[in-house]
């Protein structure tokens, strides 16, 4: 994210734009650098703080969102300010319903799109001079959709006409979509991608979509034409890494073949039966094992695994020819890990967690722990697992690094929160919960010196830019949004 500073614009949600009044004597504050704690806007005039207001950050490339309201306010305010600094700027939407702003980053800067109820609507381009009046996303149909950015463009995708707990399957009546994408520009239209999709991935720079018939299509983005690829598919999977892609035949809902298929030669090659299909795809509602029926790529698309009921591992195979390779004993499937897979393994009242690459069959416990606990990968190097031992409470935990080489574990941070990042120094950055739920400390620990240091205190919402520092709401030195700097080491 680069360091220049933006124009500021007001950003008009209503017909009329109000007057900027935050409370703050200091006036506008410069940011980048920054080399001390500054408080870039104070509350609105007659804020008071209290456990029913909404203090929320969103950041768009430099443009920074924020806004004190009261949960119940039918007339919401947001505010506008760059992360370097300056005047912040209000606006008011244009109805209350003007919610969920989503943004979307394009060659010409961002663009920033809300929900107004039934309708989606494009509000401004943010790098662009001037402001603009909300228009419709053109192309759009009337109806309620979920927006989504990605690196394509943004999608569109429709609420399910009958909402269940199966996802991602052809030819069950599970979840279907009508799904469009925008690219940013505000005079062209969305493309539609398809009206019933159950699933689909990315590819490159095609789209791999399954209709609800069992029609898988290679779509392009930028056009929405598309070309068949198979017919009669209830579900698939595809590792662009590896050029491959699995695939379970539409047949009899009881045992049904998979097949593994060469993208660039369109060879397939049966490499397993379903003959669990009926317990597939989430159908039985349970909790633990909606992946029931699902394949694993592990990373770069080298090894692919089936999940069977109750996370059985029931297959493994090697992808460039569909070998199927042997699986440790009495393991069960709990995802991937680098190139290789996450397995568990019970022992009376305890679960050993292990990683497995069957390259070479090298298999490592990395935890042993009461069943049931909880667990939070943090890192994953070919020699290492570094992991975060929850407790009970859920919001924060222990930092532990396993070691494949020596087969020990080394507690790296006696407690970290749930959101955690390594600093380019080599010291991690912290949210400690300060009491239950909200807010929060923000805290640097250093891993030579075992010390912890308070960047701010009592935080409600925050954001952390590595070439700058913190921005954050609320904090021990007042209400208002602050930017703060890390403390050198």
């Amino acid at each position: 994210m680069s360091l220049k500073t933006c124009s500021l614009k007001h950003l008009i949600l209503a017909a009329a734009l109000l007057a900027c009044g935050p409370d703050d004597d200091a006036g506008p504050a410069a940011t980048c650098p920054l080399d001390q704690v500054t408080r870039m806007a104070a509350p609105p005039r007659g804020w008071q703080p209290g456990f029913d207001r909404w203090l929320s950050l969103q950041t768009f490339g430099d443009h920074i969102f924020y806004r004190f309201d009261p949960r119940t306010d039918p007339t919401p305010t947001y505010w506008m300010i760059d992360r370097c600094g300056g005047e912040p700027e209000r606006f008011t939407p244009a109805t209350a319903r003007m919610t969920r702003f989503t943004g979307l980053e394009t060659d010409e800067g961002w663009l920033l799109y809300a929900q107004d109820g039934d309708r989606h609507v494009i509000l401004d381009r943010l790098d662009v001079p001037g402001f603009e009046a909300p228009r419709p996303v053109p192309g759009l149909p009337a109806g309620k959709f979920i927006a989504s950015a990605s690196a394509l463009g943004m999608y569109f995708s429709s609420l399910p006409e009958a909402p269940n707990n199966l996802t991602g399957v052809a030819g069950i009546g599970a979840r279907a979509y009508a799904i469009y994408l925008h690219h940013g520009d505000p005079d062209v239209p969305v493309v539609q991608l398809g009206v019933r999709i159950v699933t689909f991935q990315s590819a490159g720079d095609r789209l791999f979509m399954l209709d609800d018939d069992g029609d898988l299509r290679d779509v392009d983005p930028s056009t929405g034409a598309s070309e068949l690829v198979l017919a009669g598919v209830r579900r698939f999977t595809v590792s662009d890494a590896a050029r491959r892609l699995i695939w379970q035949q539409l047949g009899d809902d009881v045992s049904e073949p998979i097949f593994l298929r060469d993208l660039d030669t369109g060879e397939d090659r049966q490499i397993a039966v379903n003959d669990f299909t009926a317990l597939s795809w989430n159908r039985p509602g349970d909790r633990d094992t909606p992946g029931t029926g699902t394949w694993a790529f592990a990373a770069e698309g080298a090894y692919a695994a089936l999940y069977g009921p109750a996370h059985a591992l029931v297959a493994v195979v090697r992808t460039a020819d569909g070998v199927a390779i042997e699986p440790p004993a009495g393991v069960r499937l709990r995802g991937t890990l680098g190139r290789g897979f996450a397995l568990s393994r019970d022992h009376d009242d305890e679960t050993a967690w292990l990683r497995w690459d069957p390259a070479t069959d090298a298999l490592h416990e990395w935890y042993r722990g009461p069943v049931g606990g909880s667990l939070q990968l943090f890192a994953v190097a070919d020699d290492s697992v570094d992991y975060i031992d929850i407790d009970e409470g859920g919001f924060s935990g222990v930092l532990w690094r396993a070691d494949h080489r020596t087969g020990e574990a080394t507690m790296l941070i006696p407690r970290v929160g749930v959101s955690t990042l390594v600093l380019e120094d080599g010291r991690y950055l912290t949210a400690l919960p300060s009491r239950a739920y909200s807010p929060f400390d923000l805290v640097v620990f250093d891993p030579d010196t075992g010390r912890y240091t308070t960047v701010a205190a009592d935080v409600d919402d925050f954001r952390y830019f590595p070439d700058q520092g913190l921005l954050y709401l609320g904090g021990d030195d007042g209400p208002g949004l602050w930017a703060a700097p890390i403390p050198p080491r």
